[in-house]
């Protein structure tokens, strides 16, 4: 990745990490709303747990569509781990080819009936669910985006850098 892209998506994660945790912050603050409403006031608040739950659902998605690196998730690589420099270059275009094609056969379906969802509201703010579910459509979409432009990494020069071993991070924690 040139140096210029590579910190234009540095400051965007940096951006969509205080993001999602002022997300988080918010369904908190939700939360707490709603247990004050009903059990301070005695005035329990239909909307509270539909908002927390909305806000969480953004949160979630947009967190791992621009937050969470490939290294974040658990991965099944007991066979990775073995293979060579090479085999590894092959499975990972296999594996990215694959899965970047079912995805994006499958996106414009997924499109279709988040757009279907229009007729339907939520029951408490009366929120279109469109809207609501438009958060799955951005993460879907960056999973195809992430999985192409590993395509890509793993299909130019640079495949060594790619595939090679990952040493992890010194432990600061004592035993």
């Amino acid at each position: 990745m040139p140096p210029s892209l590579d910190a234009l998506v540095t400051r965007f994660r940096i951006v969509a990490e205080w993001v999602t945790t002022a997300m988080l912050f918010a369904v908190f603050l939700i939360y707490l709303t709603g247990i004050a409403a009903r059990y301070l006031f005695a005035a329990p608040i239909a909307w509270s747990d539909e908002l927390a739950m909305i806000v969480f659902l953004w949160c979630m998605f947009l967190t791992d569509a621009f937050v969470n690196r490939e290294s974040d998730h658990v991965g099944f690589d007991i066979l990775w781990e073995r293979l060579p420099p090479r085999g590894r270059r092959v499975a990972g275009l296999l594996q990215t080819g694959l899965f970047g094609l079912l995805f994006a056969a499958a996106f414009p379906t997924i499109v279709d009936y988040v757009m279907f969802l229009w007729r339907e509201q939520t029951s408490a703010l009366q929120w279109r669910l469109d809207i609501v579910y438009t958060c799955f459509l951005v993460f879907f979409a960056m999973v195809i985006v992430r999985l192409a432009a590993k395509f890509v990494a793993l299909s130019g020069r640079g495949w060594r850098e790619v595939v090679a071993d990952e040493t992890p991070p010194a432990s600061d924690a004592v035993g």
